[in-house]
């Protein structure tokens, strides 16, 4: 188990990286469809199966194919290169050193407050969660809805 999770996690960066680093945006995309297979992953190691299993079916088969198909019917320019990324680099590293030194002196602690099951998950999605889980669905409605509008060829 340890040598998966170091193997996706290594996936998971690189990909990253290359998500906002590559000049090609269809190449992009991809980086980012794997970078999101590869978080799946690393839940399916944690115990967390149906949270892996709805990352990988919702974002690697839904979010990065929608992605492909906007960029694939719209025409964009390529990205030219510019030096902005270096800062941007600089001050995430010094985030994430504040973020390690912020666990190791022991201030933040995690704590495992995620359901164990799926019928867990059902039950608090339908009692203790039902209002939040029906104003994403309305947002999602009303997301897809001006979507529709806004590419609604005009005759």
């Amino acid at each position: 188990m340890d040598i998966g999770f170091y193997i996706f996690s290594l996936i998971a960066i690189f990909s990253a990286i290359f998500a906002v680093s590559l000049k090609s945006i269809v190449r992009a995309v991809m980086s980012l469809g794997l970078f999101f297979f590869s978080v799946g992953c690393l839940y399916i190691l944690l115990s967390q199966e149906f949270l892996g299993i709805v990352q990988i079916l919702i974002y690697v088969g839904g979010v990065i194919i929608l992605f492909l198909f906007l960029i694939m019917t719209t025409k964009i320019e390529p990205i030219k290169t510019n030096w902005t990324f270096l800062p941007a680099v600089v001050i995430s590293c010094v985030l994430l050193f504040l973020i390690v030194w912020i666990f190791n002196k022991g201030k933040l602690k995690f704590t495992s407050f995620a359901p164990s099951s799926i019928n867990e998950i059902g039950v608090l999605l339908m009692t203790k969660y039902l209002i939040p889980f029906e104003v994403v669905s309305l947002v999602l409605l009303v997301t897809l809805i001006g979507t529709i509008c806004l590419l609604k060829k005009k005759d």
